[in-house]
């Protein structure tokens, strides 16, 4: 992985933040170790945030009171709609 060590050996590559280590010196890493290090690592399959595209119904409130949202995560198995 990228290190931030001293004393800096001579004759290696620097970069300005470790994410642009890891992109510069293990690009094309299959394992994801280097990435892996980061503080805020990032993932092969990052999660989504916002609302969702699609509305549905809310189930999960009084009917009288109820009414349709997108928010994640989309429970399934109900019918949605675009607005």
């Amino acid at each position: 992985g990228c290190i931030n060590d001293r004393p800096l050996p001579s004759g290696r590559p620097t970069y300005s933040s470790q994410i642009a280590c890891c992109r510069g010196a293990y690009a094309g890493q299959t394992s994801g170790t280097c990435l892996s290090q980061l503080p805020s690592a990032p993932t092969m399959s990052p999660t989504e945030t916002g609302g969702l595209d699609v509305y549905y119904a809310d189930y999960a409130t009084s009917w009288a009171v109820a009414g349709c949202i997108n928010t994640r995560p989309f429970p399934g198995g109900r019918p949605t709609y675009s607005s």
